[in-house]
């Protein structure tokens, strides 16, 4: 089975959780005709089947059924009944819902009750407590958990806030606002990225660099390509390799691999001699390399694929849980 292959297989249909969420995997058994969900130790949690779902977020997850969307509990419980076209993931207590396809979108709490009625063309997740929207008329806004309007803006795109910065976009060129609305750098880079640890990726050309949240250069434009920071580091691609640089851009894991991922939980994925194991964050392989595609680590849990077989592993590398065809 190709990388290709098995990058979509399992970016389709076994993504890990996130960091706020029940210590497992969704996943889909081959040739099976829904989706269903396995705790940290493998076993799955209610044996329910989904025609789809997301991964659970804030103690939440959006799943479908019969072509309505709903979220379960850690538990696997409908706390929020299926009754939705369009639903999203839950953030700072809100997650998007719109009772029709055509219809407006609105929020509601983790209870399923409306928080924000429905009256938006389009709805964001919240972040730092402003979610970014879109009116019937075009007009757009950032509001506040309530549905209050924070600031106006006539952004091309605008969009979470991240460390006080939000990325927005006019006319093609990217820059970064704070959370009264205000400039702090002005659209003019080919390509940006959200902060993250107090640095946002950057491109002018065809190289990228860093900015402060003054929109200072702190590390130069000399990268091919570079991922946002993730646990002090942040990876990049020079002449094909891939390696990782900390936060005042020195090269701390040097570029020697052909394939890599961020850092989550202390361990990132990385491709050596045609396999995948796990490094630190000092470069020391951790994991020996011996699988066909790794994700990263969510709740000491990582899913990753060895031979055409499934497996779920903790952070020492050791098998908890196996799925094979």
């Amino acid at each position: 089975m190709s990388r290709r292959t098995l990058w979509l297989l399992l970016s389709a249909a076994a993504l890990l959780l996130g960091s706020s969420c029940h210590p497992g995997a969704r996943y889909r058994r081959s040739g099976a005709a829904g989706v269903s969900f396995v705790n940290g130790r493998g076993r799955p949690v209610d044996g329910r089947i989904f025609q789809d779902a997301d991964a659970f977020h804030e103690g939440r997850a959006l799943v479908v059924v019969e072509n309505q969307g709903g979220w379960i509990d850690r538990r696997g419980r409908l706390v929020i009944p299926a009754e939705f076209a369009v639903g999203g993931r839950f953030s700072e207590g809100r997650a998007m819902a719109a009772p029709r396809a055509d219809g407006p979108a609105g929020y509601l709490d983790r209870r399923g009750r409306w928080a924000v009625e429905p009256a938006f063309e389009k709805a964001g997740d919240f972040s730092e407590g402003l979610a970014a929207v879109t009116y019937a008329d075009g007009s757009a806004a950032y509001v506040d958990r309530r549905g209050r309007i924070a600031f106006r803006h006539e952004y091309d795109f605008a969009g979470p806030f991240r460390n006080g910065r939000a990325l927005v976009v006019a006319d093609g060129l990217y820059g970064f606002i704070n959370r009264r609305g205000r400039e702090v750098v002005a659209p003019e880079y080919r390509f940006a990225r959200s902060f993250s640890e107090g640095r946002a990726l950057v491109a002018r050309s065809d190289l990228s660099g860093f900015v402060n949240r003054r929109g200072r250069l702190i590390i130069k434009m000399s990268l091919d390509y570079a991922a946002s920071f993730r646990e002090g580091r942040a990876l990049f691609v020079r002449d094909g390799q891939a390696g990782y640089l900390d936060r005042r851009g020195q090269e701390v894991i040097p570029a020697t691999w052909s394939w890599a991922a961020d850092f989550s939980e202390g361990l990132a994925p990385v491709d050596s001699g045609g396999k995948i194991g796990y490094i630190d964050r000092r470069g020391r392989m951790r994991i020996p390399p011996r699988f066909a595609y790794a994700e990263s680590f969510r709740n000491g849990r990582a899913l990753v694929t060895e031979g055409d077989a499934v497996l779920m592993i903790d952070r020492r590398g050791r098998e908890v849980w196996r799925d094979a065809p």
